[in-house]
């Protein structure tokens, strides 16, 4: 949204500065410099004419080359590298489960994991919606690569629902996709919510936002770790650089929205706490001699369904149920521009699922498939431990590690 913002206004002052300093081609003269008998003219050459015209003409064009170049260069760093796709057949083997995976950054980490040979469970709340999210994978390796699979899942589950999260494992345990010495190979945690206008409180009491982006994942993980590959394991967080919002540091006293609730803040929050967790599994994974390597991403602003509360419910069409009018696509054309494909957007959350990134990546941040530096917020290890505990009493679930 910075970065929207930020295009808008300097465009604003490039068109402010051309409309009152034309480019000299298209200034007319019409009127002689010395317009009255007692004012005696004073000569000026062409020359000097020129030269005045010529420096207006250069300012012009380097105004509109700088920014013409900013823009693009910009839009380069929104966009990110080319889309990311595995080897086909080197996650052959591997299972991922996958939580929002019925549209969006899941949905198509979902087609291009499968399509490198993993057996992908997409979650969803909508049993529908699930089953259409699985025949789109399989199209997507077919067209891909030629080959029919079978390997791909829907399972329900609902993130603001812990009675639902705690009962997963158990379902997933018994379903197809769980062969009898099948071991969940990763985790990729990409669910989520973004600015609820409203306090909303979950069936468990808890704020909305906090529970589907983070607490709702921290309960899932703990239940899931039991059913992880020993050998090498992956747990993916889906973070944003929205953290910054909270850059003051988590104040644990409004987990809930219990002194304020705001939208952004709320958000924000959560994905602080995405990275929090992230950092104090790790630390308690590698205490445990475990061989599990927990990592966080920020997608970067992606064209997914996440807006449906800024848009508003009502008049949200999801990617998966619809696509925009021509009136609603010209409205959004700068958005368009300056946020990326969700082909894009799911690099970083593929590559990390892929098992790349190198051997030192444990507990780190990721921005377009690349560690990211974090401010000292998400590095607080302190406030790290206070989050686990407090989200240990909340959620009713205890990690064994």
């Amino acid at each position: 949204m910075l970065l929207l913002h930020f295009a808008l206004l300097t465009s604003q002052i490039a068109s402010a500065f051309m409309a009152t300093n034309p480019p000299a081609s298209s200034v007319l003269h019409t009127t002689p410099r010395a317009t009255t008998k007692t004012r005696i003219p004073v000569p000026m050459s062409s020359s000097s004419d020129a030269q005045g015209d010529d420096r207006r003409g250069f300012l012009t064009k380097a105004l509109g080359g700088a920014l013409f170049t900013g823009i693009v260069a910009n839009g380069i760093s929104v966009q990110g590298p080319s889309p990311y796709q595995p080897s086909v057949g080197s996650l052959n083997g591997k299972l991922v489960v996958i939580t929002g995976g019925n549209t969006g950054l899941g949905l198509e980490s979902g087609k291009r994991l499968a399509a490198a040979g993993a057996t992908v469970v997409l979650t969803s709340r909508n049993p529908a919606k699930g089953e259409r999210a699985v025949n789109s994978v399989k199209d997507y390796v077919f067209d891909a690569t030629g080959t029919k699979i079978d390997n791909v899942y829907t399972l329900p589950l609902d993130l603001c629902d812990l009675e639902s999260v705690k009962a997963f494992p158990g379902i997933l345990k018994n379903s197809d996709a769980f062969k009898k010495e099948q071991k969940i190979d990763i985790i990729l945690n990409n669910a989520g919510v973004m600015a609820v206008p409203d306090l909303q409180i979950t069936k468990d009491g808890f704020e909305k936002t906090f529970q589907s982006n983070y607490l709702g994942h921290f309960a899932l993980t703990a239940g899931l770790i039991p059913l992880l590959n020993p050998i090498e394991s992956r747990i993916v967080s889906v973070s944003s650089m929205a953290y910054l919002i909270a850059s003051k540091g988590l104040d644990m006293t409004n987990l809930n929205g219990e002194l304020e609730y705001k939208p952004w803040d709320a958000y924000g929050r959560s994905k602080l706490e995405n990275i929090l967790f992230t950092k104090e599994l790790q630390k308690r994974a590698d205490a445990a001699g475990k061989k599990i390597t927990a990592v966080a991403l920020h997608p970067g602003a992606v064209r997914t369904d996440l807006p449906r509360y800024i848009i508003g419910e009502d008049k949200f069409v999801s990617m998966q149920d619809g696509t925009p009018s021509t009136e609603d696509i010209v409205k959004l054309l700068p958005a368009f521009y300056f946020t990326k494909s969700v082909e894009r957007g799911a690099n970083s959350q593929i590559f990390l699922s892929a098992f790349q990134g190198g051997d030192d990546i444990k507990g780190k941040f990721f921005i377009n498939m690349k560690e990211n530096n974090l401010l000292p917020a998400a590095l607080d290890m302190d406030k790290a431990k206070e989050l686990w505990k407090a989200s240990e009493d909340m959620s009713g679930v205890k990690y064994d590690l």
